[in-house]
């Protein structure tokens, strides 16, 4: 039975603090997971296994250690050494009790535990929180679909997602040299759009402004689709090719994605997708046309008054 994150905050905050002991979080569970407390309060999940750990890295708010027991088993155990970090803590800890459930108590299972927390330590490297807020999650779609569209346009497997180039921290989402586009994904009745920098469309050679018009839907609605449903739909798309494959995991890890179950409860719906030049007369701030006091701005565009740059 699957467990929910706040039932395991309960299940821990039921706990003596100071006992230094361990309770099994689950007797279903194909491996072997304790939660509880070590040192001053801190907060600790356990994994007994009888197979050796490989050597892992601790991260600035996680210990991660193991030793060997007296019964000839190992215990691996992830420790809580930043109080504020507490919240994306647990939701590691959850993350890896849920997603470990189909795994058994082998090397293969140790293995996969291992490796998802490195997902994690990436993530928290690169201070994630490891959920994406809404407006990410949108962002993401949006980005998807657009990847999705030049694949199925011709464009090969690894210049489409090379071309990737937002979850780097690039100023336009997808670069090329065919031009550069920027993404934005937006609510059916959105009457403006949002430019977030000064940088955001200040591109010498002209490039294309994309819109996709995404909202929140039922689970049984027309066309319905989940944020893991399209990163799932585009992974098979690129399986072929186990490189470009590899590519866009790393590029979804730098986004902030990682397969978690919450994204499989929220469902989107796309209408339409409109596309715009943007050349030299399109109303954009950039430094270029701003007062040089100003360093930084964001600024809203009106969609109707942009319609004579509209291309499809």
């Amino acid at each position: 039975m699957m467990l929910s994150n706040e039932a395991l905050i309960n299940r821990w905050n039921s706990l003596i603090h100071y006992n230094n002991g361990y309770v099994r979080i689950d007797a279903e569970h194909p491996l072997e997971w304790h939660i509880g407390y070590e040192g001053i309060n801190q907060r600790s999940l356990l994994l007994v296994t009888s197979n050796e750990p490989t050597n892992v890295e601790s991260s600035k708010s996680i210990l991660v250690s193991f030793a060997k027991r007296t019964d000839g088993k190992w215990a691996l155990v992830f420790k809580l050494i930043r109080e504020e970090q507490e919240e994306v803590y647990i939701r590691l800890c959850y993350d890896l009790i849920e997603s470990s459930r189909n795994q058994l108590d082998t090397e293969q299972g140790i293995e996969y535990v291992l490796q998802r927390y490195s997902q994690w330590f990436k993530l928290l490297e690169l201070q994630r929180s490891g959920l994406l807020s809404e407006p990410e999650r949108k962002g993401l779609l949006g980005e998807m679909l657009f990847l999705k569209r030049i694949i199925e346009q011709g464009q090969t497997l690894l210049n489409s997602v090379a071309s990737w180039v937002g979850p780097e921290g690039a100023d336009q989402d997808f670069v090329d040299e065919n031009g550069w586009h920027e993404i934005k994904a937006i609510g059916i009745s959105a009457k403006t759009v949002s430019i977030s920098s000064l940088e955001q469309l200040d591109v010498n050679n002209p490039g294309k402004l994309v819109l996709f018009l995404i909202d929140k839907t039922a689970p049984n609605g027309h066309n319905a689709f989940t944020l893991s449903s399209k990163v799932a739909d585009l992974r098979l798309m690129l399986e072929s090719s186990p490189a470009v494959l590899d590519l866009y995991n790393q590029k979804l890890l730098k986004y902030g994605y990682m397969d978690m179950p919450d994204y499989d409860k929220q469902w989107y719906r796309v209408g339409k997708s409109m596309s715009y030049i943007v050349d030299e007369h399109f109303p954009k701030l950039v430094k270029g046309n701003v007062q040089s006091q100003i360093a930084a701005a964001s600024y809203q565009i009106s969609i109707q008054a942009i319609e004579a740059w509209k291309i499809e």
